[in-house]
């Protein structure tokens, strides 16, 4: 009994022991963890308060030069943490590679780059060497890296610097202004005067034909030719062709020149002869009808004198009357006529000697 109770008091005695040892024993706190423990809290000799996620490292543990370059040696693995980089943290270097080694993942966000960080040769070539890759995706505008005052004439005349700065001869065609367009040369910047003087006009009036070619000068004779008949009443029938020309003196008077031949058909008396005539003309119209009235002289030419008046030659007055059946008086045209001729010397025997006839005249 004895030795129970001994037994049961030493055990008190050792409980009593160990909460007092307890009760003064060390409380620890997330400022007990080392560097090292809070990256591995479940590393040997770490205190188990260092698990807490209250005493993890967070962003702002991140030194500057861990923020640049998270995967330095000795700098904490939250650094790593795209949530605690910013594109502050990009240095030039990582912004042309993004993906080069200890650069911040942060780099690679196209969030963080503008066209100001793209030069004109890798907006135009975004692959190019030290070139950041989003410049191929953010839609810079080129000409938003040269000046926005250069001439058009930078165009074709880069070289002159009389016409264009040296900060703008580089820069491409589109990004200039258009050229202004020629003004248009028309028929009302070329007077007349410029046919005869083409150096004080524009070039273009010697193709604009702008000023009408002179009409040419129409040819006023018109060629004329007739056929037809005659009667002697002596007796002597003829049949007779005559061509010539018809020479207009106004609009309404004309003299022809004809020459032909009269051939003796039938009749005792009278002979073949040549014609040699030149008659005035007068044409007139009566209302839808075109004629024309003439008067004249003309050569009978014959073999010779003979005995018979009506067989030698002699010099004829002549008279016809006729009028249009077919064509325009300014196109080919047939017309049909009445006409009388007698020797000068005959008169007094023009019932007998006269040759009086019909025929068709055709004009061309």
């Amino acid at each position: 009994m004895k030795i129970k109770v001994l037994s049961q008091a030493a055990m008190l005695l050792l409980l009593s022991a160990a909460t007092v040892a307890h009760a003064g024993g060390k409380k620890y706190t997330c400022d007990d963890c080392s560097d090292e423990c809070l990256q591995n809290p479940y590393a040997k000799g770490c205190p188990d308060i260092c698990k807490s996620p209250d005493c993890r490292m967070k962003c702002d543990d991140c030194t500057p030069e861990c923020r640049s370059n998270p995967y330095t040696p000795g700098c904490p693995d939250v650094c790593k943490n795209v949530e605690c980089q910013t594109c502050g943290d990009c240095s030039d270097e990582c912004k042309k590679h993004p993906d080069g080694a200890g650069c911040p993942d942060i780099c690679k966000d196209i969030k963080c780059y503008s066209c100001d960080d793209c030069s004109a040769e890798c907006i135009l070539h975004p692959d190019g060497q030290d070139c950041p890759p989003a410049c191929g995706d953010l839609g810079c505008n080129i000409c938003d890296k040269y000046p926005k005052d250069c001439p058009a004439d930078c165009r074709d005349d880069a070289a002159n610097p009389d016409k264009c700065p040296a900060e703008c001869k580089d820069v491409p065609d589109q990004c200039l202004p258009e050229t202004p367009p020629k003004p248009v040369v028309t028929c009302d910047d070329c007077p007349v005067s410029c046919k005869d003087n083409p150096e004080s006009c524009p070039a273009e009036c010697q193709t604009l034909d702008c000023w009408p070619e002179e009409p040419k000068a129409e040819s006023k004779l018109r060629f004329i030719g007739d056929l037809g008949y005659y009667k002697q009443t002596d007796p002597a029938d003829y049949v007779f062709g005559r061509i010539g020309v018809e020479y207009p003196l106004t609009e309404r008077f004309s003299v022809l020149g004809m020459i032909g031949a009269a051939g003796q058909v039938k009749g005792d008396d009278g002979d073949d002869a040549l014609l040699v005539d030149v008659i005035a003309q007068c044409n007139w119209q009566a209302g839808s009808v075109n004629g024309f009235a003439g008067l004249g002289v003309g050569g009978w030419i014959t073999s010779g004198d003979v005995d018979d008046d009506s067989g030698d030659t002699d010099v004829d007055i002549i008279a016809n009357v006729g009028a249009r059946v077919y064509g325009d008086p300014n196109a080919f045209n047939a017309s049909v006529f009445l006409e009388m001729r007698s020797a000068v010397d005959e008169f007094d025997g023009l019932a007998e000697y006269g040759r009086f006839g019909a025929g068709v005249r055709f004009q061309f």
